[in-house]
């Protein structure tokens, strides 16, 4: 006999919901201090034993040859997955995963830019950028360090670029030189280890420390309902390299939620081509100065 399905209990106030729709974003303690000093400590050792001296990367942590294992369970972390559900819905999908780490003393700059980077000019919708659009995708930084390196334009998720914001964009939708002029509705966030940050990725936002004066090391991470249709960013993950062979040497966990993303991608073929065009843009450098 099937066992009863209970609702699960919400963790955000519907004030918070409604910042969220609104501002399009939320900061939300979820690590304490040993749970940081552990992924920290794991991320150092794997630097060292692939002989990572790169003083600036962005690795994707769940892909082989790129796996960082003693990080990958952050992906099931119940208090990120309860917040997901209260800002997408039940059935929560992982969907993206990466490690920034910069060492003190590089310079780190990204102009202002939403999250469609990879998208050709011409598939660009700019319904997209509505208050009508409902957007099945939820972007997360998780810092390990002190980083207050997201600025982000609050409810420019929810409207097309304002005069000031096309006058830097031109006539692109996607992205702003990095020399560009300053964005007086620009906001800055700072947070301390373990406190994340969710956010809408249409907002207009850039990653921005100019020289850092400490390391910085943060999660990045990506979620997605299956309760709803998929936006173009779900087809994150590279699922052509999940083999058998590699699925089975995860923690039961991660491998699970790997398998409940394989049987999501399956469900929406239409996605691919978005796939396509994101590994192709991570075939590139992003570009910093």
């Amino acid at each position: 006999m099937a066992q009863p399905q209970f609702p699960q209990a919400s963790v955000l106030t519907e004030s918070e919901r409604a910042s969220f729709r609104e501002q399009g974003y939320l900061i939300r303690k979820i690590l304490d201090a040993a749970s940081v000093a552990r992924y920290v400590a794991a991320i150092e050792a794997s630097r060292r034993e692939r002989g990572d001296s790169q003083r600036m990367s962005n690795l994707q942590f769940l892909q082989p040859g790129k796996a960082i294992r003693g990080i990958q369970d952050i992906i099931c972390h119940p208090d990120i997955l309860a917040v997901c559900r209260d800002l997408l819905g039940d059935s929560i999908v992982v969907d993206g995963a990466s490690l920034f780490y910069g060492d003190a003393g590089i310079d780190y700059r990204q102009g202002w830019h939403r999250d469609v980077l990879q998208v050709p000019d011409e598939l660009v919708d700019l319904n997209w950028f509505s208050d009508d659009y409902a957007y099945n995708y939820v972007q997360m930084n998780m810092p390990l360090t002190v980083d207050g390196c997201l600025w982000i334009v609050p409810g420019s998720h929810r409207r097309q670029l304002n005069a000031e914001e096309r006058a830097i964009f031109g006539n692109t939708e996607k992205m702003a030189p990095v020399d560009a002029a300053e964005l007086s509705g620009g906001m800055q966030i700072v947070v301390q280890p373990g406190e994340a940050v969710f956010y809408n990725n249409y907002a207009v936002h850039r990653g921005y420390g100019g020289v850092l004066k400490d390391r910085r090391i943060t999660i990045h991470l990506g979620f997605h309902s299956s309760t709803r249709p998929p936006t173009c960013h779900f087809g994150v993950l590279d699922h052509s390299e999940y083999t058998l062979d590699y699925l089975s040497s995860l923690e039961p966990n991660v491998r699970e939620a790997l398998r409940i993303h394989l049987v999501e991608r399956a469900k929406h073929p239409e996605v691919n081509m978005f796939h396509a065009y994101h590994q192709q843009f991570l075939g590139k450098e992003f570009k910093t100065t």
